[in-house]
């Protein structure tokens, strides 16, 4: 029996060995398998272009509209006429709020009292202002409202869209 088990041993080692030299990975294998994956890799990016240009946009009209919204709050909470100056030839705008007979610049988005000398908000990278109908600004009154329909537009550099930005006459913003 010794010489029977010592063939199966055997029969089995070289057994394992066929099977070891059958899950291997040729050169060949490799090379198309990476050259694939980086061909998706490359078309994902190249679809991935578009679609951030897109949600950049929609980032954009999000925080003007947003601003505009504490604008026409601190309008009536604050019971004062408060502007929103678009600045199309450097896609920025900014805020004043009157104060008698004169408009005083406020900062959005900073805490710091010395932040109002330059207190533009710029848009996203490659969002652009690409028309104004009310001149540049939007004066809300201390009731909240507007004294006309306002539209702002903005549109992307590199082709995604416009969107508008309504404000009606009892002051309330939303995107088109």
């Amino acid at each position: 029996m010794e010489p029977e088990r010592t063939r199966g041993v055997e029969w089995d080692v070289a057994a394992q060995r066929q099977e070891s030299n059958l899950c291997g990975v040729t050169v060949v294998e490799l090379v198309v398998a990476l050259s694939l994956s980086s061909l998706l890799i490359v078309f994902a990016f190249l679809q991935l272009r578009p679609l951030m240009a897109q949600v950049r946009l929609d980032s954009g009209a999000r925080q003007v509209v947003a601003d505009l919204q504490v604008a026409r709050m601190r309008a009536i909470a604050q019971n004062r006429r408060f502007r929103v100056i678009f600045h199309p030839d450097t896609h920025t705008y900014t805020m004043d709020k009157e104060e008698g007979s004169s408009w005083n610049r406020l900062s959005l988005h900073g805490h710091d009292a010395d932040a109002s000398v330059d207190a533009s908000v710029a848009l996203p990278p490659s969002v652009v202002i690409t028309a104004v109908n009310s001149g540049g600004d939007v004066i809300f009154v201390p009731r909240g409202h507007v004294d006309g329909g306002i539209t702002i537009t903005l549109g992307s550099l590199s082709g995604a869209g416009t969107r508008r930005i309504v404000v009606n006459l009892a002051g309330r913003v939303r995107i088109e």
